[in-house]
């Protein structure tokens, strides 16, 4: 190319670059939502969309916890804030519903006049002494112990429903209007919130936050890698300005295609900071080689695409493979981040050998650098092979040994996910969390729904009724709920109501009177409005749900399975058909369909690996040599995060895809700069001293600004991002190891002499 060949490509990348910037600016979008993480295409996705049709949606609600500062909650002034901030509430316009302490009735049924009398719970405009009488009846009340009353009287819950379709706007506009609302309170200790607005809101903000501290932490350490590199000013900004555009196309593709960011998509930026500078490096050290052996500047950049093209296509592509492995997920989120990560790498190819040469052609810079510092580079790397070469058998023994080691630990890794685990234990939204969890028995929701088998029958039959009371019975007493909505929860309501409120008769009606009043009740009463919708007008579809403590994916899938057992053991299913279903039930389903879809990434991964060094080596021996130095660090940080009690989940499965197809680039590189020293070497030992010397630094380099930005991701507040820059530094510094201590172990075992 000429002069005016290079320009021209500055001038198309800068005019692109303006466009991708200007998509950014103006259409830039972060978002979270949960059904994003609903399985896609799913059967099970499909029935909770149907469920919902009929029933709502289980997690629209807001919860607000609120700690007195006296001894206890039956104080007089305590309890009128809270209806006072109740009353406030319910003014919101997007407040469809609350349900609160003092909002409570005692309904009884006078039969002589047919109608039905209440009273409040509470008294709120009586002295403290009548409220300590008023506080028996919530102890009396299992439907308000521990439900909106904590069971060690210190405080209590507000429960809001909100509007359907707030998004984060909307939410924040919320959020903000109740915290206006609560500060005149006085007799507040604490409060607490939780909810969907308040964990959107919680997400999108840090993901906009960190996307920030990432991608600045990022730069920073790429320009002091590039500095003590090259320590000139050219040496940072040229490869830095590859990686900048990169970047700013790939996030203004993804706002010019209508897509935002979330708490997994904020990584892209630094994983195409951090990969995509690999690849420049590896060009730009392999151009400074020519410049230092005398070429001129126009052939030490043909000879360094030359030499370095081919590895980088591979580099690239297994990369590109491994995330776009990802796109066989079943989640959108993860599927977003495998198809714009990918993409972000094509234009990193792309710019490395075009913008970048263009750049290095255009330039008046010397690129002269100190001999010294090559000097010791090639010193100790020279060390270091030759100790390979007297110790490769103790390597290739000891590489074995952990690998059995690692192996046997990563079977112990368990699949599981909790409803917020993806924050921080300290972060106040998980602290409100396990507020709710500890004092109103739990926040993770539960959803099932029954179907009678028999068309004749109706959820409103006694005999079905009291057929059903055991299985609800189990689910509060064994499976585990905190609460409960179901058919037969109303009609023990209405049978209360008919005995003046006494908690004692929350029980099924065992009269045929008392069945005829308390149905009458439900029908006339409870059905309107007043309780929650648990049967379909129809009659044969029915709804059981509640909330329970979130013990995580694993003991759920535990408590399934029981559950499955006594519905055969009592004989139910000859009466109804059953489905779990809901926002919890499914967010385990996809875990343990992430997980596959991981498994067989990885081995697509693997297979492409082999493929491309058959390819490259016309060897079965070579191919399988240059897979087992990458398998050893999966194994080994499989290990540690099950040693460390890190689960598989939806966040954190995809390190091993993300880490995999990352460290292999390295491998590569050595194999294929094995390759072409091999053609002119006269033994193993003496290729892989030249390769040592010739690609050894830029593998060493290149991974430690790896390790180092990945490391910038253990700043986030997301728990799996964090396991993700840990683990992924991990897992690349043992693959530095095994491609600079096992590889060239292998091939002096067993490896074939190429030139022969």
């Amino acid at each position: 190319m000429n002069k005016k060949q290079h320009i021209s490509i500055l001038l198309a990348t800068a005019l692109i670059s303006l466009f991708m910037l200007w998509g950014i600016i103006s259409r830039i979008q972060f978002d979270f939502d949960l059904r994003n993480f609903y399985p896609l295409e799913h059967e099970e996705t499909e029935y909770f969309e149907e469920y919902v049709e009929h029933f709502g949606w289980d997690n629209n609600y807001i919860l607000l916890g609120v700690e007195c500062k006296g001894a206890h909650i039956y104080q007089p002034a305590f309890l009128k804030e809270v209806d006072s901030l109740s009353n406030s509430l319910l003014q919101l316009e997007e407040i469809v519903q609350l349900i609160g302490p003092t909002k409570q009735e005692i309904y009884r049924y006078v039969p002589f006049m047919d109608l039905m009398n209440s009273s409040p719970l509470l008294a709120l405009d009586s002295s403290a002494a009548r409220l300590a009488q008023d506080s028996l009846k919530v102890v009396e009340r299992p439907d308000l112990l521990g439900q909106l009353f904590a069971e060690d009287q210190q405080s209590v819950l507000i429960l809001m429903q909100q509007k359907e379709g707030m998004q984060y706007e909307d939410c924040k506009r919320l959020i903000g209007r109740i915290d206006s609302l609560i500060q005149p309170f006085e007799e507040f200790k604490a409060l607490h919130f939780a909810g969907k607005c308040y964990g959107q809101t919680t997400f999108v903000d840090l993901s906009r936050q960190e996307v920030a501290t990432f991608v600045g932490l990022s730069i920073l350490v790429i320009i002091i890698a590039l500095f003590f590199s090259y320590r000139r000013f050219w040496g940072v900004w040229m490869p830095l300005s590859v990686v900048g555009v990169t970047v700013l196309w790939t996030l203004g593709t993804m706002m010019w295609l209508g897509f935002s960011l979330d708490f997994i998509s904020n990584m892209i930026p630094t994983i195409i900071l951090i990969i995509g500078i690999s690849n420049v490096i590896h060009l730009f050290s392999k151009f400074l080689l020519g410049l230092q052996a005398g070429q001129a500047k126009k052939l030490a950049l043909k000879q360094a695409i030359k030499e370095v093209g081919r590895a980088t296509i591979l580099t690239s592509g297994t990369t590109i493979i491994g995330f776009l492995s990802l796109l066989f997920s079943n989640v959108s989120p993860l599927i977003n981040l495998g198809a714009f990560a990918a993409l972000g790498l094509i234009y990193a190819f792309l710019l490395t050998y075009s913008f970048f040469p263009a750049l290095l052609m255009i330039s008046r810079a010397s690129f002269q650098l100190k001999a010294a510092k090559d000097d010791f580079w090639q010193q100790q790397l020279g060390r270091l092979a030759l100790w390979v070469e007297g110790h490769y058998g103790k390597i290739i023994i000891g590489s074995l040994l952990l690998m059995a080691l690692g192996l046997w630990g990563s079977s112990q890794l368990r699949i599981n996910q909790h409803v917020l685990d993806d924050l921080s234990e300290r972060h106040p939204q998980i602290v409100d969390s396990r507020f709710f969890e500890n004092e109103f028995k739990g926040s993770r929701q539960f959803e099932m729904e029954i179907i009678l088998r028999d068309s004749s029958k109706s959820l409103s039959d006694t005999a079905v009724l009291r057929a059903l009371d055991p299985l609800e019975r189990y689910l509060l007493e064994e499976y585990g709920l905190g609460s409960m909505f179901s058919p037969l929860a109303r009609l023990k309501m209405a049978n209360r109501m008919t005995h003046s409120g006494k908690a004692d008769y929350y029980r099924l009606p065992q009269s045929r009177s008392e069945w005829k009043k308390a149905q009458k009740i439900e029908a006339n009463f409870l059905a309107n409005g007043r309780y929650p919708l648990v049967v379909l007008p129809q009659g044969k579809r029915g709804r059981f749900a509640g909330k329970m403590p979130d013990m995580g994916s694993l003991e759920a899938q535990k408590r399934h399975a029981a559950l499955a057992q006594f519905i055969r053991d009592q004989e139910l299913d000859q009466l109804i058909d059953y489905r779990l279903t809901g926002s919890a039930y499914l967010m385990d389903i996809n875990n343990h369909c992430i997980a596959d879809n991981v498994f067989y990434g990885l081995l697509l991964c693997f297979l492409f690996i082999f493929l491309l060094m058959l390819y490259l080596f016309r060897s079965w021996r070579m191919a399988s040599i240059a897979l087992l130095p990458n398998i050893l660090p999966l194994a080994l940080v499989g290990a540690l995060m099950a040693w460390n009690g890190v689960d598989i989940k939806i966040s954190t499965s995809i390190l091993f895809i993300i880490a995999f197809g990352i460290a292999v680039d390295d491998s590569i590189h050595f194999m294929a700069a094995y390759r072409l020293a091999s053609q002119e070497a006269k033994s193993k030992a003496e290729a892989l001293r030249t390769c040592f010397r010739g690609t050894g630094k830029a593998i060493v380099v290149t991974t430690l600004i790896l390790v180092s930005g990945f490391s910038c991701l253990l700043f986030s507040s997301f728990m799996g991002t964090f396991y993700i820059g840990l683990y992924t530094s991990i897992c690349l510094f043992l693959a530095l190891l095994a491609d600079l201590l096992l590889l060239p172990a292998l091939i002096l075992r067993f490896g074939e002499e190429l030139q022969e």
